[in-house]
């Protein structure tokens, strides 16, 4: 996480985005993970007055905030938008729906992308509940909504057992025992209920602290995922997402960590790989079809010119997966 939470967000990758999408005129491009809107405007002003731009994100907020920015800024592009307020996991469902209302005239669309990543705004916003900086109410889930599984539940109703075990393996986190042990002692005294709390007691349960990081970092990043179901909303995402592309239409994704990451490129690879069943089977069962080819094998990377102007890409990696004709 960043040194200072007052900057802005910056679009990582953008121009990379962009040529991997291979954007045309009269294009239907569905941007899953709108939030700040950087690479849905570049997408809005390329896909021409017959195109249209599905604009997805959990967070009503991010969505209502690049309406009203549109709206306000660009009001020739205003009706190549279709602002969507969704998880991305529901996008087959979605994709049907609007073509069912006629705001799309097929249930395919020519690309679609996603990137992993938060907004650094959110991390600044009480709202969210994320930063462990700044003392906010213990939350991490993206839609900013109390009705749903937060942080602070986990933290103070799990067991020490499955706490060691998320911060394992969700947050790759190596003194996951002290920390969920020192956790559970600290909550039989008090509730956990802020993101300062929190921090401050995973900073003392540590023994190894890598100065490059804050040592809260790994134990967040795995709250985090397990509050917002990231990584089985990302499988469901990814299969419903290659269902609805049209032929030869391109599926982006940029993960920032190596569980999204590995996630990605599994699926990716399974895509591509096409009939698994066994060669004494005389016709394939298992529906894997050769229909997709991965583009750019070892994922695209920033450039150093973009890492000087934000560190904070440094971790990006960007994946094409390409659906054949």
């Amino acid at each position: 996480m960043a040194d200072s939470e007052k900057e802005f967000h910056r679009t990582v990758l953008l121009k990379e985005t962009i040529e991997a999408l291979n954007i045309k005129k009269g294009d239907v491009i569905i941007d899953a993970t709108l939030g700040a809107g950087g690479h849905a405007l570049e997408i809005l002003r390329l896909i021409g007055e017959r195109g249209k731009l599905i604009a997805f994100d959990v967070d009503k907020k991010a969505v209502d905030d690049f309406k009203k920015r549109i709206t306000e800024n660009f009001p020739e592009l205003r009706n190549r938008l279709i602002p969507v307020v969704d998880n991305f996991k529901n996008i087959k469902k979605v994709v049907k729906r609007l073509q069912a209302e006629g705001r799309i005239k097929r249930d395919k669309v020519n690309g679609v992308l996603a990137d992993l990543g938060w907004r650094i705004e959110q991390v600044a916003d009480e709202r969210y509940g994320m930063s462990f900086r700044k003392e906010m109410p213990l939350k991490m889930n993206f839609s900013g909504d109390d009705k749903v599984l937060t942080a602070e539940k986990v933290v103070n109703e799990w067991s020490e057992e499955e706490l060691r075990n998320i911060f394992q393996s969700l947050g790759e986190e190596r003194e996951a025992g002290r920390i969920a042990k020192k956790i559970v002692e600290s909550r039989q005294k008090e509730r956990i209920v802020t993101t300062t709390q929190l921090a401050d007691l995973i900073t003392d349960a540590k023994k190894n602290r890598n100065g490059r990081i804050h040592p809260a970092t790994k134990v967040f990043q795995a709250l985090r995922i397990v509050v917002n179901a990231e990584l089985s909303n990302l499988e469901l995402f990814l299969e419903g997402a290659t269902d609805v592309l049209e032929s030869e239409g391109r599926l982006v994704v940029i993960s920032f960590h190596s569980l999204e990451d590995r996630t990605v490129k599994k699926f990716f690879r399974a895509k591509a790989r096409g009939c698994v069943c066994p060669e004494e089977l005389p016709v394939c069962v298992c529906g894997q079809s050769n229909q997709f080819i991965i583009l750019q094998k070892k994922g695209v990377r920033p450039s150093l010119a973009e890492l000087k102007e934000n560190p904070r890409a440094r971790s990006a990696v960007l994946r094409i997966l390409k659906k054949r004709k």
